[in-house]
């Protein structure tokens, strides 16, 4: 069960629910972008800021996020 929020009138409300994002990055040197790794957020806000924190390694020249959820199998494993 999620945390309830202080929604800033003194009421309590429900914490937005939180989502897997999938992070993709390209070094300077590669030609595209790969999957490194994931990050747990209630929005793209906050999964960019994730991601910069978990995976700022390596100095990338692109990065970005995608709600697990907006992921299209293509082949799915057997």
């Amino acid at each position: 069960m999620d945390a309830p929020a202080v929604d800033g009138t003194g009421g309590l409300e429900p914490s937005p629910p939180v989502e897997v994002w999938e992070v993709y990055a390209r070094h300077d040197r590669e030609p595209s972008t790969h999957h490194v790794g994931t990050v747990r957020a209630a929005g793209p806000k906050d999964a960019r800021v994730f991601a910069v924190m978990m995976y700022d390694e390596r100095r990338w020249q692109e990065m970005f996020v995608v709600p697990r959820a907006a992921v299209v199998s293509v082949i799915a494993p057997e």
